[in-house]
C-alpha cells in the first residue's frame, strides 16, 4: 500500500512541474530570446522483489532548454551584417542627399557663375556684369561652405555618435559577465536548472544586442560560461573578467576619432581591425563614404580657385594693372602627431592641381628617411633627410620640412584638400579689379606699307618684370630683316636688341614674357608694337579665356573639367549608397530568414504547449484518482479489521 501511495505522489508531483513547465512556456510567448523548455521525465530506480522488480513512479531527471547553437550563432551574424549595413545605408543617405540636390548642390550654382563670366566676355566695359560676376561668384563660395559645413556636422555626430556605442558595448559586456556569474551561482553539479536555463536566453539576447553593435566571436565552455572576442582576437570577456573599449581622438588627426582596447598592459588602437555591427557601419562610413566625399569636394574648390585665380593673373584689370586672385581657400594641413617627441615643421601647398589626388597622406620619419604614403598606398621615400630642409613633390603637393629637430618615430598627417571646400571665399569686391583684358596689346604702325599681320599676342611669363614695357619692331631694308629694341628669342634662337633677325612667314617671336606671331609679305620700315593694355576696357581676351575654363580638362592629369569632376563625385558617392541599400534589403532578408529557421526550432508554439498542458492535466488528474483509490483501499481494509 506504501508503494501505491509514494508512486502516485511522485508523479503528481512530476506532473505538477510538468504543467509549472509548459504554463511558463506559454506565458512567455512573447518574451524576445525565449527559448522553449521541456521536462525531462525518468522513471525511478526500481525495488527488486523474489518476483522481480516492481516499479517506483517517476521523478523530472531535468527541465531541458531547446537550444540549436549553430542556429543562435546564424542569427548573431547576421543581425551584425544587417545593422553594419543599416547603417551604412543611413548615413550614406544624408551624404547622398546633399551632394546631389539639384537645388542645393554644386552644379546649378556653377552653371550659373559661369555664365556671369560669360556676361563680362561678352560686354567687359559693363559694370552690372562685373557686379553679377563677383555676386555669383560669392555664392559659390557659399554653397561650397554650406555642403562642407553639413558634412562637418556630419562627422561630429560620428564622434558622439561613436561614443554612445563604445559606451553601450561596454554596458552589455558587463551585464553578459553579470549573467555568467549568476549561471555558475545557480548551476549544481553541472546540471542546467530551470533558472540558469532562463538566464541562458537572457545571455543570448545579450550577445544578440552585443552583436548588433560590433561583430563577435563567442565561445562557450565546458561549465556554460561565455568568452567574447573582438576585432583580431581581442578578448573583452572571458568567464567573469571583462575588458572594455574608449573612444577618443586621434593623436595623429584631431578631427577623427579612433577605438582602443584596454588590455592588461596598455591601451591600444584597433579601429582598422573592427568590423560589423553599429559601430563597423559608423567606422566604414567615415573612411569609405564621409572623408572621400569631404576630400573630392575640397579637391573641386581647389581646382576652380587655383585655375580661375592663374588665368585672372594673365589679365589686366579696369585700373591698368595685372590681374590678382579672385578666390582664396585654406592651405593644406600638416598635422603633428600629439606623441612626436621631435619639433620638426612641415608646409604643405598645392603645387599642380592636375596631379591632385583626393587622399590624405601619412609623413613618417624613421630616422634617416622621410617616407610619405598616400591613402591608396602610394609612397615616395626621401633618403637622408634629416637633419635637413627638406622638400617633397609628390602628387601635386609640396612638402617643405624642417627636419634638423626630427626624432625618429616622428609623424604627421597631410589633409590636402580637408578644409578648401568650407574655407573658400572670393576676395574681390570692386568690380574694376575684374582682369577681363589681357595685359598686351599689339598694334601695326598706320604708316606700314606691307601686308605683314601681327598676332594679338600672348603671355608667357606673367611674372616678367618687362612685361608692360613698350616694344618696336621695324622691319629691314630689304624686308628681308628686322630689327627689335629689346632682346628677342626666335626659333630658340636669341637676338640682341638691334640685331637683325631674319624674317620668315608665321615666325613666331618671343620677349618680355610675351610671344606674338608674324604672317604676311613686309616692306621696308614697316613697325608693330607691343605695349602694355592699360586702358583697355573694351578688351575682352582674358574673360573669353575665364570662361573657357568651365570646359577645360583641369582634374585627374587634365581629363575632368569642374562639372565633370563633380559629377564623378556626385555619382560615387550614389553608387555606393545604392549598394549599401541593396545589401541591407538582401540582409534584412537572410535576417528574417534564421530568425524563423530558430524561432522553429527553439520558439513558442502554442498549439503544441496547449496539446502538452492537456496531456499533462489528464496525467496529474490520473495520479491524483491514484492517491484517492489507495486512500479507499486503506480505509476499506482498516474498516475490515475493527
Amino acid at each position: 500500500m506504501p508503494e501505491m501511495l509514494s508512486t502516485a505522489i511522485s508523479g503528481l508531483l512530476s506532473f505538477q512541474r510538468a504543467l509549472s513547465t509548459t504554463s511558463h512556456n506559454i506565458s512567455n510567448v512573447n518574451t524576445e530570446g525565449y527559448s522553449r523548455q521541456k521536462v525531462d521525465l525518468q522513471a525511478n530506480t526500481p525495488t527488486f522483489t523474489g518476483n522481480g522488480y516492481i516499479g517506483n513512479g517517476v521523478h523530472v531527471d531535468s527541465v531541458q532548454r531547446i537550444y540549436n547553437e549553430f542556429l543562435t550563432n546564424e542569427v548573431r551574424d547576421t543581425t551584425s551584417s544587417f545593422s553594419r549595413v543599416g547603417k551604412l545605408a543611413d548615413l550614406g543617405a544624408q551624404i547622398d542627399n546633399i551632394l546631389a540636390d539639384p537645388v542645393g548642390g554644386i552644379s546649378p550654382i556653377l552653371q550659373n557663375f559661369f555664365s556671369s563670366v560669360q556676361d563680362v566676355a561678352d560686354d567687359p566695359a559693363s559694370s552690372t556684369a562685373r557686379y553679377e560676376m563677383i555676386s555669383s561668384a560669392q555664392t559659390l563660395a557659399d554653397r561650397y561652405n554650406n555642403i562642407d559645413n553639413r558634412f562637418e556636422e556630419i562627422q561630429q555626430n560620428l564622434i558622439t555618435e561613436t561614443r554612445i556605442v563604445v559606451g553601450e558595448i561596454n554596458t552589455l559586456i558587463t551585464s553578459i559577465r553579470d549573467v555568467n556569474m549568476a549561471i555558475n551561482e545557480s548551476n549544481a553539479n553541472g546540471v542546467v536548472s530551470n533558472q540558469s536555463a532562463d538566464l541562458l536566453d537572457k545571455r543570448d539576447l545579450l550577445l544578440t544586442q552585443l552583436s548588433e553593435k560590433v561583430d563577435i566571436s563567442v565561445i562557450t565552455d565546458s561549465d556554460n560560461q561565455v568568452s567574447i572576442f573582438i576585432g583580431k582576437g581581442q578578448t573583452m570577456l572571458t568567464g567573469t573578467n571583462a575588458f572594455s573599449l574608449s573612444s577618443q581622438s586621434d593623436p595623429a588627426d584631431p578631427m577623427r576619432e579612433i577605438i582602443t582596447y584596454n588590455g592588461l598592459v596598455t591601451a591600444y588602437d584597433i579601429s582598422d581591425s573592427l568590423s560589423g555591427g553599429e559601430l563597423g557601419g559608423i567606422l566604414e562610413f567615415e573612411a569609405n563614404y564621409l572623408l572621400p566625399a569631404r576630400n573630392a569636394l575640397g579637391r573641386s574648390a581647389i581646382g576652380l580657385a587655383e585655375t580661375f585665380n592663374a588665368q585672372m593673373r594673365d589679365g589686366m584689370d579696369l585700373n591698368g594693372n595685372l590681374g590678382q586672385n579672385f578666390f582664396t581657400y585654406t592651405a593644406p594641413q600638416s598635422i603633428s602627431s600629439t606623441s612626436n617627441a621631435g619639433t620638426a615643421t612641415v608646409s604643405t601647398v598645392v603645387s599642380d592641381v592636375t596631379a591632385l589626388s583626393t587622399d590624405d597622406y601619412q609623413l613618417d620619419f624613421d630616422g634617416a628617411n622621410w617616407v610619405l604614403t598616400s591613402d591608396s598606398g602610394t609612397n615616395t621615400t626621401v633618403a637622408d633627410a634629416s637633419p635637413a630642409t627638406t622638400t617633397i613633390i609628390f602628387e601635386g603637393l609640396t612638402l617643405s620640412i624642417d627636419g634638423t629637430t626630427a626624432v625618429a618615430g616622428d609623424q604627421f598627417t597631410i589633409k590636402p584638400t580637408i578644409e578648401a571646400a568650407a574655407r573658400l571665399q572670393t576676395i574681390i569686391s570692386d568690380p574694376n579689379l575684374i582682369a577681363a583684358a589681357a595685359p598686351i596689346l599689339s598694334a601695326a604702325s598706320l604708316a606700314n606699307l606691307g601686308s605683314v599681320e601681327i598676332s594679338a599676342g600672348q603671355v608667357t611669363d606673367i611674372t616678367d618684370a618687362n612685361l608692360l614695357n613698350t616694344a618696336t619692331l621695324t622691319f629691314d631694308n630689304p624686308a628681308t630683316t628686322l630689327t627689335a629694341d629689346v632682346d628677342v628669342v626666335v626659333s630658340a634662337v636669341t637676338y640682341l636688341a638691334g640685331a637683325a633677325i631674319p624674317y620668315s612667314n608665321n615666325m613666331i617671336i618671343e620677349a618680355n614674357g610675351w610671344q606674338v606671331n608674324l604672317n604676311g609679305t613686309a616692306e621696308a620700315g614697316d613697325v608693330f608694337t607691343v605695349s602694355s593694355n592699360a586702358g583697355g576696357s573694351g578688351d575682352n581676351r582674358n574673360a573669353l579665356n575665364l570662361a573657357n575654363l568651365q570646359n577645360t580638362g583641369i582634374f585627374d592629369g587634365g581629363v575632368a573639367n569642374y562639372q565633370e569632376d563633380y559629377g564623378t563625385l556626385v555619382g560615387q558617392v550614389g553608387s555606393r549608397v545604392a549598394a549599401a541599400n541593396l545589401e541591407r534589403d538582401a540582409q534584412q532578408t537572410l535576417l528574417l530568414q534564421t530568425l524563423n529557421s530558430r524561432d522553429s526550432v527553439t520558439g513558442v508554439n502554442l498549439d503544441e504547449e496547449a496539446a502538452d498542458l492537456v496531456r499533462y492535466q489528464q496525467a496529474y488528474e490520473a495520479t491524483a484518482r491514484i492517491i484517492s483509490t489507495a486512500q479507499t483501499i486503506f480505509e476499506t481494509l482498516l474498516n475490515s479489521t475493527r
